[in-house]
């Protein structure tokens, strides 16, 4: 399958997270990169975070044993969809989060400019098995594609 430079770019960019390399996910940042949470978060609408330096991404790149399953990606003028589940260890208990997301990536040179992340915070916190998630994709044809 032949990507397009923008997704390339957000692919590499979940490869970085998953790997813990900041800096290396920075380079593919532009100076003035945000993401919003688009959720109600526990002290304000629609949380969002501007990062211009790596110690801004330390705390987010590095949870060990994280894994994205690309469901699917879509694509307009400088525009990249990714439909996925975020699955990570809890430190303490080993149990797996899995959180079925999409993000929504506007680009800008090749550069992740800013970002949304929708998905539901109180499922964020459960520990959900592989087969209660795989019932939200019993209809889906789409490939999944692994990063971890």
């Amino acid at each position: 399958m032949k990507l397009s430079k923008n997704v390339a770019t957000v692919l590499e960019i979940l490869h970085d997270e998953v790997c813990g390399d900041a800096r290396a996910a920075l380079k593919k940042m532009t100076a003035d990169y945000t993401m919003t949470w688009m959720y109600n978060g526990a002290t304000t609408l629609f949380p969002h975070v501007k990062v211009d330096a790596a110690q801004g991404l330390d705390d987010a790149y590095k949870i060990k044993g994280r894994q994205y399953e690309i469901k699917n990606i879509a694509e307009g003028k400088n525009v990249v969809m990714i439909e996925m589940i975020e699955s990570y260890p809890d430190s303490k208990t080993k149990k797996v989060y899995r959180t079925p997301l999409v993000i929504v990536l506007e680009m800008k040179g090749l550069k992740i400019r800013t970002g949304r992340h929708y998905c539901d915070p109180r499922i964020s916190y459960l520990h959900l098995e592989k087969n209660k998630i795989k019932k939200a994709f019993k209809n889906s044809s789409s490939q999944t594609m692994l990063i971890k």
